[in-house]
């Protein structure tokens, strides 16, 4: 059933968050502004989404649903702004039916690797909500024997909020859409081997889009 799906898929996020609300929420609060150099802030998410479409078969072939892992790393800028560099990692599974060796499902890796910046609301308040925008590269590394990765371009928009009930230490809550260009005429998914190489998917350069949900934990510097 749907439901105890999505609960299995998110009972262990859910878990380590609350662990992380009652942990910041016993430290002495301190809401005044203090000078930092930097933020680094470790996370754990769940990404959705990635579809890429055949331009010769139009068969879809869908990134299944799975956990994301990353860094964030934020500079103070003018006024109520920061730069950003984000970092995350997705090991998923798409399903290539008899591409590599008879198997029907590819493992591979989708990182992010972006820069831009966020814009804070309300400076002032202990919870802060936001506006990130980033863009930068997209790079998918199949599993398969003799396959190769691919790059692209990619951009990001989302929001959310950091909380620091300390001066020094916060929790940040964040949603993203992710755009990845992929290549007009693009092949991917390829491997070579001894009767030469084969690609699994030629893209007829369509926008592959991803929502990545998120909770880290901030260390002011």
């Amino acid at each position: 059933m749907l439901m105890p799906s999505i609960r299995r898929k998110f009972g262990g996020v859910a878990a380590v968050i609350t662990v992380l609300v009652m942990s910041l929420s016993a430290l002495p609060a301190d809401a005044t502004e203090k000078q930092y150099k930097f933020q680094l802030t470790p996370f754990a998410g769940y990404r959705f989404g990635g579809t890429f479409e055949d331009k010769e078969t139009e068969v879809e072939y869908e990134l299944d649903d799975s956990p994301a892992f990353g860094l964030i790393l934020n500079f103070p800028s003018r006024g109520n702004t920061e730069w950003e560099i984000y970092y995350s990692k997705q090991s998923t599974e798409v399903d290539i039916a008899g591409f590599v060796s008879g198997e029907n499902a590819l493992d591979m890796d989708v990182e992010y690797l972006q820069i831009g910046g966020t814009y804070l609301f309300e400076q002032s308040k202990i919870a802060v909500p936001y506006f990130v925008a980033t863009a930068g590269v997209a790079k998918m590394s199949p599993d398969g024997a003799n396959t190769k990765s691919d790059t692209f371009f990619s951009v990001s928009v989302g929001g959310g909020w950091k909380y620091f009930p300390a001066s020094r230490l916060g929790l940040r809550l964040d949603g993203r859409f992710i755009g990845t260009f992929v290549d007009s005429n693009s092949q991917i998914f390829c491997q070579s081997g001894a009767t030469g190489g084969e690609c699994a998917i030629s893209t007829s350069g369509k926008l592959l889009y991803q929502f990545e949900l998120q909770a880290g934990v901030i260390f002011r510097f």
